[in-house]
């Protein structure tokens, strides 16, 4: 069993992590960090309880009656920060007509003692009250004569000019729509879509005011296309082949449980549920948000966080037996990929791991950024935001960084140690084995906000090639680290520019704790070494693991001639146990050499420390969410993965 990892070079790694984290300050994070100094009052808001205090006041001095907060939600118009961004025109929509129509701003749902339920849009740095929509019954429709000329009078109330006013001939969705004259940025216009109805009492109000622009039809239609373009990819693409490989995880499970233990991945996939769990409750805020002003809002939320919560023990089904499976694999092949607690070197590994985790980390952030900027000045690449990933809908803001282990854990495993095994003993090539499950991967980050729909699955198939070669040279401790690293930075990073000491200071024990954690995990295999075993489990030191051809001769298994031969004692043991899987009832347990052992099997979880979505996470949130949105944007600092 061939165990022998490479020894990382030192020195490039130290230089390439350096450069990488200075390209990354460079493209990412400083130009985050200027605008914070620059105009700091764009960062700062409201609280939700003073949003929510001005909207009650609002409602009961407007409707009558009185009225209590259902629930508070950081909104934002997405269609229209995605056009300002790709027109780049935020800082002058910002300049003239923010304090009016901000793009982002708290929506505060009350409800009424009478049983209305009222949407109240708050300005989230002045408290002003920029809008509202009573979605419960508001009383009797008016005539469209009538109500047109109400819904003028109301307007202009509110300080627009009548000549500026344009009527549109008939009434959409039940209320009138005004063309506002000078009130243009880009090619979008201002429209007022106000609702009036008249009360039992014969009194007339205004139960629903929404000013907006108005997008021009051929970026809604682009736009449209590349999301429908990116859901199907999403959903057949990466949910569909994802699918596909758990059912084949279970199948070899089963096929190679000789050659590992089903304990295996039991802690790590008992940590990816547990995390994803806190993630999906925390983020109920940003469900809410992305539902909508519509009535029962709440009950829709709760039944979506339910279903989110089962989607994710299905995810972490298929992550524990993507480990039992990938480590069967494997060791079927005569490597090692990942060792147990138990095994000869574990916790040196988890050590070393840990040193290049945070070194390659970093230089893939610097070529992030780089491709993030290559691609933004030569194809004018440009982002959208998403209230779902909104730092300001968690919950348990704290918790956001955890995310990052979910991914590493859960993505390292399926599409790594699991992906790249089944494909490498398919096709006996380690190189054509990394390019399925990386595009896989890849494809399953194309739906975030990013445009043109392809900008991510070019920058994730280039960065998940990397972790292939990572995993393969370096072992599977070395891809988690990196991996969680990756995103712990990026992650931390928008928690800390949310500001304040608190969270600052919680990002930095983000970024470092994995070095406590791994020498954590050196520590208690020194203190409790292995147990002396009769049979030895391994071949030799000194033989290797498949590899990559690595330069001047250092490889994990030698070079690209020594993939296709990887080893001869396991080559008519891959065999038999292809045919094996192929069919053989009575050799369903694909026999052949010894057992690697599994006594200690579930010992070697002990690699993780302790996640969007999407995104992950290599996906990112944004510091606000919004118009500040750090999240998976080309150039923000939040740029990571859900």
């Amino acid at each position: 069993m061939r165990q022998a990892f490479a020894r990382p070079d030192r020195r490039l790694l130290l230089w390439s992590g350096g450069v990488g984290l200075l390209l990354y300050l460079i493209f990412q994070l400083l130009p985050e960090i200027s605008d914070v100094i620059r105009d700091p009052e764009s960062y700062r808001h409201i609280a939700e309880a003073e949003a929510e205090a001005a909207a009650v006041r609002f409602a009961e001095a407007h409707f009558g009656g009185t009225y209590e907060p259902e629930g508070t939600v950081h909104q934002i118009r997405e269609r229209l920060y995605g056009y300002l961004s790709r027109e780049k025109l935020i800082k002058d929509y910002d300049d003239r007509f923010g304090p009016q129509y901000p793009v982002e701003y708290w929506q505060v749902e009350l409800k009424g003692d009478d049983g209305s339920s009222l949407f109240v849009r708050v300005h989230m740095r002045t408290g002003d009250i920029v809008g509202w929509n009573e979605v419960s019954d508001g009383g009797r429709g008016m005539e469209f004569g009538a109500a047109s000329l109400a819904a003028r009078a109301f307007a202009i109330e509110r300080g627009y000019a009548e000549s500026d006013l344009r009527l549109r001939g008939l009434p959409e969705d039940g209320g009138i729509v005004f063309d506002v004259a000078d009130h243009e940025i880009g090619e979008a216009r201002l429209a007022l879509h106000i609702r009036v109805a008249q009360a039992d009492d014969g009194a007339i109000r205004v139960v629903s005011f929404t000013p907006e622009f108005e997008l021009p039809e051929a970026h809604i239609r682009y736009v449209d296309r590349q999301d429908r373009i990116a859901l199907i990819l999403t959903y057949a693409g990466a949910f569909g082949i994802s699918f596909v490989l758990f059912v084949i995880a279970i199948v070899y499970a089963v096929l190679l449980r000789r050659r590992t233990s089903f304990r295996r991945g039991l802690l790590l996939s008992g940590i990816y549920l547990a995390f994803y769990i806190v993630q999906d409750i925390s983020m109920f805020d940003g469900i809410r948000a992305s539902i909508g002003e519509v009535e029962n809002a709440g009950l829709a939320t709760v039944f979506m966080t339910v279903f989110q919560i089962l989607f994710t023990i299905g995810i972490a089904l298929s992550v524990w037996f993507a480990f039992v499976a990938g480590d069967g694999l494997w060791r079927s092949m005569g490597a090692n990929k990942w060792r147990r607690r138990g095994e000869p070197g574990f916790g040196d590994d988890v050590w070393q791991g840990m040193k290049i985790g945070y070194g390659a980390a970093f230089a893939l952030l610097g070529l992030q950024a780089l491709i993030f900027l290559v691609m933004r000045l030569g194809f004018g690449i440009w982002s959208s935001a998403d209230v779902t990933q909104s730092l300001l809908n968690f919950r348990w803001v704290w918790a956001f960084p955890l995310l990052a282990w979910c991914a590493a854990i859960s993505e390292e495993a399926m599409y790594r140690l699991f992906g790249v095994g089944l494909f490498r003993r398919w096709f006996r090539n380690t190189e054509a084995a990394a390019v399925i499950p990386t595009v896989v991967w890849a494809l399953g980050h194309v739906a975030y906000p990013i445009y043109p729909w392809s900008t991510r699955l070019i920058e994730l198939t280039i960065i998940g090639l990397l972790f292939c070669w990572l995993f393969v040279r370096y072992g599977f401790a070395a891809a988690l680290f990196t991996h969680a690293v990756f995103d712990l930075v990026l992650m931390a990073t928008s928690l800390m520019l949310l500001g304040g000491a608190g969270n600052i200071l919680l990002g930095i024990f983000y970024i470092v704790h994995p070095v406590g954690v791994a020498w954590l995990i050196r520590w208690w295999d020194r203190r409790r070494p292995p147990k002396p075993r009769l049979v030895p489990a391994f071949a030799p030191a000194g033989a290797g693991t498949p590899g990559f051809a690595a330069p001047g001769g250092e490889t994990a298994g030698g070079s690209a001639a020594g993939i296709e031969a990887a080893d001869g004692e396991s080559a008519d043991r891959t065999a038999a146990d292809d045919a094996t899987a192929g069919g053989s009832a009575a050799g369903g347990d694909a026999a052949g050499g010894a057992s690697a052992g599994s006594s200690e099997a579930g010992g070697a979880d002990a690699t993780s420390p302790a996640p969007m979505a999407p995104a992950a996470p290599m996906d990112g949130a944004s510091a606000s969410g919004g118009s500040k949105d750090g999240g998976d944007s080309p150039g923000d600092a939040g740029s990571a993965d859900r």
